[in-house]
């Protein structure tokens, strides 16, 4: 399957604000924000947490890695997954009927 046509079919669903892919030095791969202020901060504040958050996994177990984590507050929801040198993460507006 084309990566560009999953990354729409991510972006379609209604509670997705946007998608990103970026590479673990912060360069941003893709973007499905359509403003660049959103994909810039989101960049900057996500991919240190899931940095962090792989490396506190391999710190508690060498053998073992993040395949998947979920962040939520009571507006947003973050998913970030991690492959290699990328991750893809997913920003969700949260709602009452969630």
């Amino acid at each position: 399957m084309d990566i560009f046509a999953t990354i729409k079919r991510i972006s379609s669903h209604e509670s997705v604000d946007g998608v990103l892919i970026l590479q673990d030095d912060g360069n941003v791969l893709h973007s499905s924000f359509e403003q660049d202020a959103d994909t810039s901060r989101y960049a900057k504040l996500v991919l240190p947490l899931g940095m962090l958050a792989c490396s506190s996994i391999r710190d508690v177990d060498p053998v073992n890695e993040l395949q998947y984590a979920r962040i939520g507050s009571m507006n947003k929801e973050i998913n970030i997954v991690p492959q290699g040198k990328y991750f893809v993460v997913t920003v969700c507006s949260v709602t009452d009927q969630e």
